[in-house]
This record gives C-alpha cells, sequence and structure tokens, in this order.
C-alpha cells in the first residue's frame, strides 16, 4: 500500500510538472502570436492609411479634371453663343443694307429659300 502511494504522488507530481510546463509553453504561444498580430495589424492599418490617401490623390485629381472639362465646356459653349450674336448683328447688318439699296438677297446668301 506505501508503493502504491508512492507511484500515485511519483505521477501526480509528474502529471503537474507536465501539466505547469504545456501552459507555460501555450502562454508563450499566446504571448508570441498577439505580438505577431499587433504587428500585423499595425502593417495592415498604415497599408490601408497609404491606400486611402492614394484613394483620395486620385479622386481629387479626378474632380480636378471634371473641372477643367466644365470650365473648358462653358468656354466653348461662350464662343459659341459670341459667335451666334455676331451673325445674327451681320444678318441684320445685311438686312439694313438691302432694305435701304432695295436689294433682294440672292439665293446663295440665304439659306433659308
Amino acid at each position: 500500500k506505501a508503493q502504491l502511494s508512492v507511484i500515485n504522488a511519483w505521477k501526480e507530481q509528474k502529471i503537474t510538472k507536465v501539466t505547469n510546463k504545456t501552459e507555460k509553453k501555450l502562454l508563450e504561444i499566446s504571448a508570441w502570436e498577439k505580438k505577431q498580430t499587433t504587428k500585423i495589424e499595425s502593417q495592415l492599418a498604415n497599408t490601408q492609411r497609404k491606400m486611402d490617401s492614394k484613394k483620395k490623390e486620385k479622386a481629387e485629381k479626378l474632380r480636378s479634371k471634371k473641372a477643367a472639362v466644365h470650365a473648358k465646356a462653358q468656354e466653348k459653349k461662350a464662343w459659341v453663343q459670341i459667335r451666334r450674336t455676331q451673325e445674327i448683328l451681320d444678318a441684320e447688318d445685311e438686312a439694313a443694307t438691302f432694305q435701304a439699296t432695295g436689294q433682294i438677297p440672292n439665293k446663295s446668301s440665304c439659306s433659308c429659300f
């Protein structure tokens, strides 16, 4: 019976030793995992910030291009309106000249006939 209790005590000591060793290793692994995860998350956040910055830059360039296109279109529209006004004034001047001289416009100067 004494031998059995010695064996049981030895077994319990061995199991405790193995359990403690295992827990220590598990804690080391958890600490390593946490450290690595934190490092990776930091890298990921840094990459995300860079991506966001690049997205913002690209969006700003596109907004700038859009504004330039709008400005160019406004310029072209203004030019067409100026030309229209000038052509109307020219037509009115020609009509006044025709009225003053009593001439009738020929067909080549007017596309409406």
